[in-house]
């Protein structure tokens, strides 16, 4: 398996983990991430996204241990990106590797109740 196919499995699998509502008829949607990095220190692996909502409120998104939570919002986009890039380099600063994934395509299913 090339690297970029194991990034791109671990994100699959985080974001299927981080998904807790329970699916009583679903579909496929595009997941519509403004910048998205998949972040790993040996088997651990964290991501930080920034999701831009229908109302042009920017929030950003941390995952550790399975568990994904707001860290971040705003209307100026860029103090979405701010959280990110900060917590980016945390990581990179206690050995993590973190990785741009924004350009890969996403699904994720949806439900309704």
């Amino acid at each position: 398996m090339s690297k970029s196919s194991m990034w791109i499995s671990i994100a699959a699998f985080i974001l299927a983990m981080t998904h807790s509502a329970a699916v009583i008829a679903a579909e496929d949607v595009e997941v519509a991430n403004k910048a998205y990095l998949l972040c790993k220190n040996q088997k651990e692996v964290r991501t930080i996204r920034v999701h831009i909502s229908d109302a042009g409120v920017c929030s950003t998104f941390y995952s550790k241990l399975g568990s994904e939570k707001v860290v971040g919002s705003g209307k100026n986009h860029e103090s979405c990106i701010n959280f990110m890039a900060n917590i980016r380099t945390n990581l990179e600063k206690s050995n993590w590797t973190c990785r741009d994934i924004s350009a890969t395509r996403i699904t994720a299913s949806t439900s309704a109740e």
